[in-house]
């Protein structure tokens, strides 16, 4: 069965479709949102040689010119310097304004692979075949692209500070290729699942709940659900909000705490890891504020917790550091950290959190934190 989600943009409307063993066909979807019959296929090594090939067999038996870069997908390595290989294999390719960038693998590789169509001869059409669940519903759903950049003073990198709004022109979700993810990526993707949940679809809430034993299982049969309740969550978000200026903030729930940790090596969290510990420090933060009953805040934990995702870090940490990253949140305006947090049905954005209350949501998420 086939599933086609419209997305409104101000680059053109795309559409998501979903549909299991879509990618071994994938020509049929592509070629129509495009006039390129040229293109590189920017793919996460590890599915060049299984999806991305997929992809790539299909649109050259329809007469595509092709060239496939390979991208270790590390958040260290998302920097400039990876815009600049897709750069450098485009102009090898031959790739010119009417040509393709086709992405093929997780979020990371997404985000830099979009970045380089936003920028390649002032931006070049750009396919989404997302390959995670992590970038199925959220990181290929939007038109956000970015990549890391060193923060000053810190030995760490700010998260997606340098990027551009790019919408693909066909986002293609097949639910199979989740078959082959570590339970490790797919449980990651799930906390992306719960922040569409918390934010504004109880009904998804109540099917990962359900949902949850079967997919710690390994079995998928109601991933398909999942996902398409998800997207259109983030749907109705990015059509009200294109380009983050109010609505759309909701969408970093748990971020701004998730990206202050996850950078940190030591802890060896993924994206869904991070945003979930930030989720709860979030939900600590609003119950401080009297934002979110006691109920709301321990349902957003046993959420989160039912997915197999972290309550806390592993280990403890200084909150300064913390601090001094947060700073440089793409969310921040005026000296003043924009928080999303949770209330009794949806989230909220403030700008007026003191730094007690901030510190004690750090210490609610960190064992033995050090202030």
């Amino acid at each position: 069965m086939t599933t086609q989600i419209s997305i409104s943009s101000s680059q053109g409307s795309y559409d998501v479709v979903l549909e299991r063993g879509s990618l071994i066909h994938s020509d049929l979807y592509v070629a129509p949102v495009t006039n390129a019959r040229r293109a590189l296929i920017v793919a996460d090594e590890a599915v060049t040689s299984t999806h991305a090939a997929a992809v790539s067999s299909s649109l050259a038996g329809n007469g595509w010119t092709l060239a496939t870069l390979t991208l270790r997908a590390e958040e260290p390595l998302k920097r400039m310097e990876a815009v600049e290989s897709v750069w450098h294999a485009a102009l090898e390719l031959g790739l010119d304004r009417e040509s393709a960038i086709v992405s093929v693998g997780g979020g990371l590789v997404g985000d830099i692979a979009g970045f380089a169509a936003a920028t390649f001869m002032r931006g070049i059409d750009f396919i989404q075949v997302p390959t995670t669940l992590l970038a199925m519903v959220d990181a290929s759903i939007g038109g956000k692209t970015g990549i890391n950049i060193p923060l000053p003073g810190l030995d760490v990198l700010g998260k997606n500070l340098a990027g551009a709004f790019w919408s693909p022109k066909l986002v293609l979700v097949d639910p199979n290729t989740l078959a082959s993810l570590p339970q490790r990526e797919l449980t990651s993707g799930l906390a992306e699942c719960a922040k569409h949940a918390i934010i504004g679809d109880p009904s998804l809430a109540e099917c990962l709940r359900s949902s949850a034993a079967d997919l710690a299982a390994g079995n998928l049969a109601s991933i398909d659900t999942i996902i398409e309740q998800a997207i259109n969550v983030k749907r109705l978000v990015v059509e009200a909000d294109e380009r983050e200026s109010g609505q759309r903030m909701l969408l970093n729930f748990g971020h701004t705490f998730g990206h202050a940790i996850e950078p940190i090596a030591s802890l060896d969290l993924t994206h869904g890891e991070a945003v979930a510990i930030g989720m709860q420090a979030a939900a600590a933060c609003s119950g401080r504020l009297g934002l979110a009953s006691t109920a709301r805040i321990c349902s957003i934990g046993s959420l989160l917790q039912r997915m197999g995702l972290p309550a806390h870090t592993r280990e403890s940490l200084p909150i300064a550091p913390l601090f001094e990253a947060m700073r440089y949140d793409k969310k921040a305006a005026g000296g003043r950290l924009r928080l999303v947090l949770p209330t009794e049905d949806g989230v909220v954005v403030r700008t007026d959190v003191e730094v007690a209350d901030i510190e004690a949501a750090w210490h609610a998420v960190i064992p033995d934190a050090v202030s």
